[in-house]
């Protein structure tokens, strides 16, 4: 570990070093003279041979802690306990082993394990992480092409004159990604002296904040530096091919403040046939309790509850997913691997160490981007009950 540092502490300084050098021709408004470009050359040649040897040296390392976890029966990615605690502890200006890259400006750290636990419970505990359409990015926003239909055909008999047809439309979407983060902490004395599991604690303070605030925006947020929820979207009572694109059709319920049986077969055939082969019932805990107690005409309750573990309880012949970030008095129907995208950064989960802000305390400030929106809304209605 020693080693691995010193050579990173190395690199730190050859590219500070190098951006002084640019950072003084750049004042000067000029080129790098022959001297400091020979510098720059031998800076830029140090870097890749320390890259080499990092890489050599993160290896080893690696294969290391793989032949412990073996020997005791554990993931080889998984960091130990001792890791966790030497990770929080470091100082200000060192960089543990369990980091994957380092920052010259001041070092961001990325706990593989930790990255992948929070990942992985937030696919589990956000309804629309799990059902909505995934994409990675790179940069600051992410931009589609959405169909929506226009191109027309014609019959012709032979010699008769073919005239053009109408052509589909293309319309875009485009999605801009806000910070989203987390500042759990804990004091240094129960870091030092509690025999607690660690990485339990970060994995679940980190990822029960990033659910809550993501899985509230998917729905309802306003768009401004979050998710641009589906609720939120405008929407309108006339059909697919009548409203405007981006709008969402909204359809009432026959009674007031009352969902029937009738109510639920009009939203099913509201959406076309082509969108409901997937489609899946969305709706509260309160509106699923209220929807189980319905009964079709022979007296049977028309909800199936799961008879396996872990299934998912049936409506009508499609599965129901519950969130109570959806109103009381509304049920979405939708294939929205098709109606929304969730948009994440490629880097991850970041994690910041700080030991200063509250002497005696450790706080970790863990940040990711993600962004969202409606695509394309001809593949999700949404039935609201009558006033």
């Amino acid at each position: 570990m020693k080693k691995l540092l010193e050579l990173r502490a190395l690199k730190a300084q050859k590219i500070e070093d190098s951006k002084k050098l640019l950072a003084i021709a750049t004042t000067e408004s000029r080129s790098l003279n022959t001297n400091e470009g020979s510098q720059l050359t031998e800076l830029r040649s140090g870097i890749e041979s320390l890259n080499g040897q990092i890489a050599t040296v993160e290896l080893i390392e690696a294969e290391e802690r793989s032949l412990i976890g073996s020997t005791q029966g554990q993931s080889s990615n998984k960091p130990s306990k001792q890791e966790l605690r030497s990770f929080i502890n470091a100082s200000e200006h060192e960089q543990r082993s369990l980091s994957i890259g380092v920052s010259a400006d001041g070092g961001h750290t990325v706990v593989p394990h930790l990255d992948k636990q929070i990942a992985k419970q937030l696919r589990e505990n956000v309804v629309m992480l799990a059902n909505a359409k995934n994409v990675t990015i790179s940069t600051q926003e992410y931009k589609e092409l959405i169909s929506v239909g226009g191109t027309s055909t014609s019959w012709a008999g032979e010699g008769d004159t073919r005239n053009e047809t109408n052509t589909s439309k293309l319309e875009p979407v485009t999605i801009k990604v806000g910070n989203l983060y987390a500042y759990p902490s804990a004091t240094n004395e129960v870091i030092d002296h509690s025999d607690f599991n660690l990485e339990e604690w970060l994995t679940s303070e980190i990822s029960e904040e990033f659910a809550t605030a993501l899985e509230t925006s998917c729905w309802n947020g306003d768009g401004v530096k979050k998710p641009k929820g589906i609720l939120i979207t405008t929407r309108s009572a006339d059909a697919d091919g009548v409203r405007s694109f981006g709008e969402i059709q909204e359809v009432t319920t026959a009674a007031s403040a009352t969902t029937s049986f009738d109510d639920l077969i009009t939203l099913v055939h509201t959406l076309k046939p082509a969108y409901r082969k997937n489609a899946k019932f969305f709706m509260s805990d309160s509106m699923a309790e209220k929807l189980r107690k319905i009964k079709n005409g022979d007296g049977d309750y028309i909800w199936r509850s799961a008879v396996i573990e872990n299934q998912s309880d049936l409506l009508l012949g499609k599965i129901v997913v519950i969130s109570d970030e959806i109103p009381a008095n509304e049920v979405v129907f939708s294939d929205m691997n098709k109606a929304y995208t969730v948009v994440s950064h490629s880097r991850g989960n970041v994690i910041l160490r700080d030991q200063i802000t509250n002497p005696g305390t450790t706080k970790l400030h863990v940040n990711n981007y993600f962004g969202g929106s409606a695509r394309d809304t001809k593949a999700v209605k949404i039935m609201k009950e009558a006033i």
